[in-house]
């Protein structure tokens, strides 16, 4: 008897011992960085990364306004001002590249398109960080007349109260911004300086209106799939042909191919999947009265996330 009860107590050391070191193996194993996505991911976008307010009219707005309101579902406004201001968003997963369009860009409350540039960046040290390479998404006016890749521009301090923000760029225009004599409340220095690429100038006078006032139209012709905050304007409309090819009008928002990312030499790159998101204003423009063209979202998602739900 004391035999077998010792016979027995090994066989079940040695099940325990199997047993133990067999989660052990599931608990240490190095998470997989392959897209998969957990049954709990949001689709929405989870975090931003980075914020930077481009110069413009609406810096009181952006000043009661955080942009960490553009996470999750919320919908909340986020403007990005003038050219180079933009916004970067995370995931709390991966983003597959699937066939067709892999995530949206939700639009502003304006009815006016004010595109933005969007790139993309798949985590490939897997540090959840926006640490890994850029990839611009090749939109309808890439290569146009017009269009810049390697822009760069430098806004500097008004030197007195009062007094205009003014720029210069590297294509050896400078000017200054009317109405700007505000710093903008992210910066303690008195310049900085904005990269990417610039998209040409949307809007022109198209008639003078009776009390003098200039009437500003959008053409009809320009951006017609890959920008953010792009889709119907009083002047562009189904009726008369416009409208965004990768606009949803449902969600109200630009569907996005990961298949159109593409690298500074304008190479389509292939991503099998993306994490971050990086939308910045395209335009380098002022419309007059209106002011500048300042691209405004209203958040991001997983479009496979999105409608499988």
């Amino acid at each position: 008897m004391k035999h077998w009860k010792i016979y027995l107590e090994i066989l079940l050391a040695l099940a325990f011992s199997s047993f133990a070191a067999s989660c052990g193996k599931e608990d240490d194993a190095e998470p997989t960085n392959n897209g998969a996505q957990a049954p709990s991911a949001s689709a929405y976008a989870s975090e931003v990364f980075g914020y930077e307010y481009g110069p413009g009219q609406h810096i009181a707005l952006v000043e009661k306004s955080p942009a960490t309101g553009i996470v999750g579902n919320n919908k909340q406004s986020v403007l990005l001002g003038g050219w180079g201001g933009h916004i970067i968003v995370g995931f709390d997963h991966n983003i597959n590249n699937t066939e067709g369009e892999d995530f949206i860009v939700f639009c502003g409350s304006s009815v006016s398109p004010e595109p933005g540039i969007i790139y993309v960046m798949s985590d490939d040290n897997g540090n959840s960080l926006p640490d890994d390479t850029w990839y611009e998404i090749k939109g309808s006016e890439y290569g146009k007349a017009g269009y810049v890749q390697n822009y760069e521009v430098t806004y500097y301090k008004p030197v007195t109260n009062g007094s205009n923000v003014t720029w210069r760029d590297n294509l050896g225009e400078s000017g200054d911004l009317e109405n700007s004599s505000k710093w903008w409340w992210h910066s303690g220095s008195d310049s900085v300086t904005y990269k990417g690429a610039r998209l040409q100038n949307d809007a022109y006078v198209n008639q003078p209106q009776a009390n003098g006032q200039q009437y500003w139209a959008t053409r009809q012709e320009l951006f017609r799939y890959g920008y953010a905050e792009n889709g119907y304007a009083p002047d562009r409309t189904a009726e008369n042909g416009y409208l965004a090819t990768d606009f949803d009008a449902t969600l109200r928002g630009n569907r996005i191919e990961i298949d159109s990312a593409i690298n500074n030499r304008g190479e389509f790159v292939h991503l099998e999947s993306i994490r971050f998101v990086k939308v910045q204003t395209g335009v380098f423009q002022r419309a007059g009265w209106l002011g500048e063209i300042s691209t405004e979202i209203n958040g991001l998602a997983d479009l496979h996330l999105l409608e499988n739900r």
